[in-house]
């Protein structure tokens, strides 16, 4: 491939403008520099677009008018980038830092793959990411270790995506268009990711590329609640489009196994949470996607 592949950074922030700054910076700092970069602010309130005129005015800018989510953010950007005629467009959320390096090794792998990713490091400890899209259950496992890094393998194929750090070709776009906007956040990358996979080995390297500033969430929250009931349904319209045979009465009975495990946790019983549960049902089933209704 070309050594003069154009490679532009797309940073998707909502109202976390001290995260910005340090994922911004940690641009700058690449050993193979960025051709470009572009912020999507998705319509922040916390004075975002003052730090970014003020810190990095050379840094280009796309305000959204409102909040459409990490979905409709990466969609807008990589939109972006495909038009300015970029090769590679890297995308990633505000609360992760690339380290100096990442960029370059990434690129030392585009000759296997047109969707790369690397490994993080989150707080305090080296996230486990090796899993697999259960095409029964159409839902994404993750493996309580990395066992193939484990055993020694430098790369290895998945059939799932990750917004956070991702390296994508434009070719992708060319054969899957771009991400669908209608899941707002949660598993947009993920079936990114599979729909990929038909096209290119999508490929996750052993190296880690990558620090994650925030510390991962264990609680259920009512956003969280509601988009994991809700985008299931995107999640079954994708994947049965491939090809996957699952009846509607085994996927509502997944569904209804889902609601047991949130109601089995202490938090779950919250009556909010169980709103939530059931609001994210009916959305789904009656096809309202998008930014939820709240916000």
């Amino acid at each position: 491939m070309s050594e003069t592949a154009r490679v532009c950074a797309v940073v998707v922030t909502f109202n976390r403008k001290q995260l910005l700054g340090g994922a911004l910076a940690a641009l700058s700092r690449q050993t193979r520099p960025l051709d470009d970069i572009i912020v999507i602010d998705n319509a922040s309130t916390d004075g975002t677009d003052e730090l970014l005129r003020r810190e990095f005015p050379t840094i280009r800018t796309l305000r959204l008018p409102e909040n459409i989510g990490g979905a409709g953010g990466f969609a807008a950007g990589m939109k972006w980038a495909y038009d300015a005629g970029f090769d590679w467009f890297w995308i990633m959320d505000d609360d992760v830092e690339a380290l100096p390096e990442a960029l370059e090794e990434l690129l030392n792998h585009r000759h296997l793959s047109d969707f790369l990713h690397l490994r993080k490091r989150g707080v305090g400890k080296l996230e486990s990411w090796e899993g697999i899209w259960d095409l029964h259950r159409l839902e994404l496992r993750m493996y309580p270790r990395e066992f193939s890094f484990e055993n020694g393998k430098p790369w290895i194929c998945i059939n799932y995506g990750n917004f956070e750090g991702a390296l994508i070709h434009r070719r992708i776009v060319d054969r899957i268009g771009l991400p669908d906007v209608r899941y707002f956040m949660w598993s947009d990358d993920s079936i990114y990711g599979y729909l990929a996979s038909f096209h290119t080995n999508v490929l996750y390297i052993n190296h880690v590329g990558f620090e994650r500033l925030l510390p991962p969430r264990h609680k259920l929250e009512r956003m969280g609640v509601y988009l994991l009931f809700r985008n299931r349904f995107l999640n079954f319209e994708h994947l049965t489009k491939t090809g996957i045979r699952i009846s509607k009465a085994t996927f509502w009975v997944d569904l209804l196994r889902e609601m047991i495990w949130c109601l089995r946790r202490p938090e779950g019983r919250q009556w909010t949470l169980i709103k939530a549960m059931l609001a994210g049902a009916r959305d789904g089933s009656q096809g309202r996607f998008g930014r939820p209704s709240w916000l």
